[in-house]
């Protein structure tokens, strides 16, 4: 086999690019695959983020209608 076995020949005046490296399709997806795991990581921690603030402030609710002591006294 020879050493440019798997590139493409260069016409006159026209270049071809060469084809892409396995590795760098590999890198590539890795890429990917880490950007849309932070980026569910993030969309993960602002659910559970919100559903804190919604439970505090239903549990502030509670104490409120709940309290023995009226707020103006």
């Amino acid at each position: 086999m020879s050493p440019d076995a798997g590139h493409r020949l260069i016409s006159t005046g026209v270049y071809s690019r060469a084809p892409e490296v396995p590795y760098v399709k590999e890198r590539r997806g890795r890429a990917v695959k880490k950007l849309l795991l932070v980026a569910l990581a993030a969309i993960g921690g602002l659910l559970v983020y919100r559903q804190i603030q919604a439970d505090r402030a239903e549990q502030d609710l509670w104490t409120e209608a709940t309290d023995s002591v009226p707020t103006g006294s």
